[in-house]
């Protein structure tokens, strides 16, 4: 007679979209890598669902998407329960994993501040006799660290310009744009046109219409292409995460938003500027000079301090022509910078191994 074999627990993570894509593109990566290299079942609970169908066309038979709408069914609660980014977990819901006995654990925003390595893990009662875990991302070994799957590598090294669509242009610098509305967009482009090395920009459908404006022009198509003096943009379509994480690769130089294309651009190892999501009193930039303190620690003092303008600029609408000239005159320098600062992080433990680390050590020792 054979023992059964082991209980293997259901993950339930909730997202709520804020943003458009960070939220649910982080939720469906880190669903994909549970999934992938721990063959766990999951259900990601998602408000837009329409937006969450973008990012999982390319279906996956251990992850389930489920419609978190007020009358969604609520009675089936999962061993462990993954809140993203303090989105909150329906009252029902809740009622139905004390009875499930589940794991709650909150994974919130990616900050290189120092209080997260104080704050990462610990646990928070709640008044229903549920206890919600804190699980912060981070870059140092006291925080859940990155997202990185173990396939990463073998994306990059698939990576093609013909298998994306795009043809390879080898006597222009690539560069890829995305960015929330408000970044000074016009100043860049106006800095790009007149670049003192001929630049090819990737603009993704969704930044277009913003960059149509700037332009002068009515509608930007996907396929578009637009010369202007030193500079050509180029619209390119929606991709599916592993393209856009090839995209990155290829690219020589990335602009990127929020967290979850912030995190690839890092992996990518290319020269990038970060443009962190807008808040009040300015704690976004708080976030950025603790990024930048962090990533630029191991930089020579001049090529830091380009960058770091570079990005100050960018994120407080004050960007100028001659941030980018500087950053072409170091655009070397740069790069080893880049790549070195990916091969370093890489030696971390990545976010889903730490999560799924933490939630076995907490099971254990429940009582």
């Amino acid at each position: 007679m054979t023992d059964p074999a082991p209980h293997k627990p259901t993950w339930d993570i909730f997202c709520k979209v804020v943003d458009n894509f960070g939220d649910i593109g982080v939720c469906w990566r880190l669903a994909r890598q549970l999934a992938d290299e721990y063959e766990l079942s999951i259900r990601l609970w998602v408000d837009d669902i329409a937006l969450a169908q973008q990012f999982a066309r390319e279906r996956h038979a251990r992850i389930g998407l489920q419609h978190w709408i007020e009358t969604a069914d609520f009675s089936q609660a999962a061993d462990v329960v993954i809140e993203t980014f303090g989105c909150g977990l329906p009252e029902v819901y809740q009622q139905h994993m004390i009875s499930q006995r589940s794991m709650w654990v909150n994974v919130d925003y990616l900050s290189a501040e120092s209080w997260v390595d104080s704050f990462h893990a610990q646990p928070s009662p709640q008044t229903n006799g549920l206890v919600r875990h804190f699980f912060y991302p981070g870059f140092t070994a006291a925080t859940g660290g990155l997202l990185r799957e173990a396939s990463l590598p073998a994306w990059q090294a698939s990576a093609s310009w013909h298998a994306l669509g795009i043809a390879p242009a080898p006597n222009q610098l690539t560069l890829s744009l995305f960015c929330y509305a408000h970044a000074p967009l016009a100043a860049l482009v106006e800095s790009l046109q007149a670049s003192t090395m001929p630049v090819r920009v990737l603009v993704p459908q969704t930044v277009a219409p913003m960059l149509a404006a700037v332009l002068g022009l009515g509608h930007l198509q996907v396929g578009e292409c637009i010369q202007s003096q030193q500079s050509e943009f180029l619209v390119i379509p929606f991709l599916s995460q592993a393209d856009y994480d090839r995209l990155l690769y290829l690219c020589d130089f990335n602009f990127v938003r929020g967290e979850d294309s912030w995190i690839r651009a890092l992996w990518a190892g290319k020269p990038m500027i970060w443009q962190p999501y807008q808040q009040s009193e300015d704690t976004h930039l708080l976030k950025l000079n603790a990024f930048m303190a962090h990533y630029l620690a191991q930089a020579d003092a001049s090529l830091a301090s380009v960058i770091r303008n570079a990005m100050l600029a960018w994120a407080q609408d004050d960007w100028q022509p001659a941030h980018w000239q500087s950053l072409l005159t170091v655009l070397p320098q740069f790069a080893q910078h880049a790549s070195a600062f990916k091969v370093a992080q890489s030696q971390a433990v990545d976010l889903a191994t730490n999560l799924v680390i933490f939630i076995e050590k907490c099971r254990t020792h429940r009582v």
